[in-house]
């Protein structure tokens, strides 16, 4: 009987492997890190269901639905735990819900995400109206309205940009861009990214964010190493560490996975 199980498993694994298309995609994460003198552990999933089939076609795994302009919906589910030193354990957990509008017929772009905070009246909501300049370089208008548990909410403005480009050796260099003005504050988020893909499977990326009123000098700011191999077009390990996370002031580790079916 076990024989015939793992058979069956390694069975419908290959098939799925071996699938020229996709139309979900779940996600799990893991990440931790200290606060202060205390530490805090994250645990995420995430899925994502695509309207119509993902084609993987010949450009990186990772961006073969940024390319494809598949729409999509999602629903994750986060949960974090701080634990310091003497004190009773805090911990949050929180929902998100959204989509994504994007076709080869035409264009234009746009998501909305909300994320709410159970136990409170927390919420964030996300949305970003954009436009295809060209077939791998999208531009966007972006939105956050936040309100805190307590207080008014405020809305802020912003703008970003995903470029993927093909380079002679075959490989590919994502890059991105964002710059988000922060209502009631004398200084705005500022980041670029990029990330390099080694032909389709593996890539090395690097995050850097900050804050600051005349883009140069930074009055707080964060680095991010990530990387993803796929070791099948449907499945993925991902690793990232962010020294000085806004959040936290301290280093944060994460490490995930990512399946498609």
């Amino acid at each position: 009987m076990k024989r015939t199980l793992l058979a069956s498993f390694i069975a419908a694994f290959s098939v799925s492997a071996m699938a020229n298309t996709y139309q979900h995609q779940s996600d799990a994460g893991f990440g931790w890190g200290d606060v202060g003198n205390g530490e805090i552990q994250t645990w995420s999933l995430r899925h994502e269901f695509y309207l119509t089939p993902v084609s993987y076609g010949t450009v990186p795994y990772a961006e073969a639905a940024f390319i494809s302009r598949n729409a999509s919906v999602h629903a994750g589910y986060s949960y974090s735990n701080v634990d310091f030193p003497g004190e009773p354990d805090y911990s949050v957990s929180g929902w998100e819900v959204g989509g994504v509008y994007q076709d080869m017929a035409h264009n234009f772009y746009a998501a909305i995400n909300v994320n709410e905070f159970n136990g409170s009246d927390d919420r964030i909501i996300e949305a970003s109206l954009g436009y295809f300049v060209s077939g791998d370089w999208l531009v966007k208008l972006d939105a956050r309205q936040s309100r805190p548990d307590g207080e008014g909410s405020y809305t802020e403005y912003g703008v970003s940009t995903k470029k993927l480009l093909k380079l002679e050796n075959g490989n590919f260099i994502n890059i991105e861009a964002s710059y988000m003005d922060q209502k009631n504050q004398d200084e705005s988020e500022f980041g670029v990214a990029a990330d390099y893909y080694f032909g389709r499977n593996i890539s090395l990326g690097l995050a850097y964010n900050w804050l600051s009123d005349d883009v140069v000098s930074a009055d707080k700011d964060s680095i991010t190493v990530r990387g993803s191999w796929y070791l099948q077009p449907n499945l993925a390990l991902h690793a990232a560490v962010t020294f000085d996370d806004f959040l936290t002031n301290d280093d944060v580790y994460m490490l995930g996975a990512s399946y498609r079916f």
